[in-house]
C-alpha cells in the first residue's frame, strides 16, 4: 500500500486577516497568516524563508492582547476582515491551535509551524504566536475550511483526519505504524500520523 500524501487545506485565514481594536488612541491590528507551505504538502518539509533563532522562543519577547503561554491552546477564527483569537482548553472542541512559540516578531517562528498570529501597533509587530494544529491522538480535525475544526470521529458525515499517533524524532511518514499517511514537521522532527475519515 502506498503512502497517502495529504494536502490539508488549512486556509486558516488564507490571506492576512486583520481587524482593528482601539487601545489608548492607537490601532492594534491582529493578523493571522498560515505559514508558507506548512500545510500544502504535509508529508514533506514545508518551505519557508524564515530564519530560526538559536534560542527557544521566549514569552517575554511578545506584547499581545491575548494572555497565553507556550503549551496553551487557542481558538483562532474569523474572516479576512475580522480575525478573532480566544483562549481554549487543549483537546476541547473549541481548540484548534496550540501555542508552540511566543515571540516578538512572526519571523522568529520556526519554519514548519502551521500558523502565525501577530499583532501590530502603528505598523510595527508587537508580538507573535507560533501555532500548530492542536493534534490530539484519538480525535479528528476537519481541515477543509478556513480554520481547522475538531469534529466527532463517529459522525458519519464528518470529514477530516483522525490522529492515530504522534511520533517524535522522525521526519518520515513511513514510520507511522497504524496509519499510512500523516503530516511531517521536518524542522522539529515529528510526525502526526492520521487516517482520513
Amino acid at each position: 500500500m502506498g503512502i497517502f500524501r495529504r494536502a490539508c487545506a488549512i486556509a486558516a485565514v488564507s490571506c492576512a486577516a486583520v481587524f482593528s481594536l482601539s487601545a489608548c488612541g492607537s490601532d492594534i491590528n491582529p493578523v493571522a497568516v498560515p505559514e508558507s507551505g506548512a500545510a500544502a504538502a504535509p508529508t514533506t518539509a514545508p518551505s519557508s524563508s524564515k530564519t530560526t533563532t538559536a534560542t527557544s522562543p521566549s514569552s517575554s519577547d511578545a506584547d499581545l492582547d491575548i494572555d497565553v503561554e507556550i503549551g496553551d491552546c487557542v481558538n483562532l477564527g474569523g474572516t479576512v476582515d475580522d480575525a478573532v483569537i480566544d483562549n481554549a482548553t487543549c483537546g476541547s472542541r473549541e481548540s484548534n491551535y496550540k501555542v508552540v512559540g511566543k515571540v516578538g516578531s512572526s519571523d522568529e517562528c520556526v519554519s514548519d509551524v502551521d500558523q502565525t498570529y501577530y499583532e501590530t501597533l502603528g505598523g510595527v509587530e508587537t508580538g507573535a504566536l507560533c501555532l500548530d494544529i492542536d493534534w490530539v491522538v484519538g480525535t479528528c480535525m476537519e481541515l477543509d475550511g478556513k480554520n481547522p475544526v475538531r469534529v466527532d470521529c463517529n459522525d458519519p458525515a464528518a470529514e477530516g483526519e483522525k490522529v492515530t499517533e504522534i511520533l517524535q524524532n522522525s521526519d518520515d511518514v513511513e514510520d507511522c505504524t497504524i496509519s499510512e499517511g500523516g503530516f511531517v514537521y521536518n524542522e522539529r522532527r515529528f510526525v502526526v500520523c492520521t487516517d482520513s475519515l
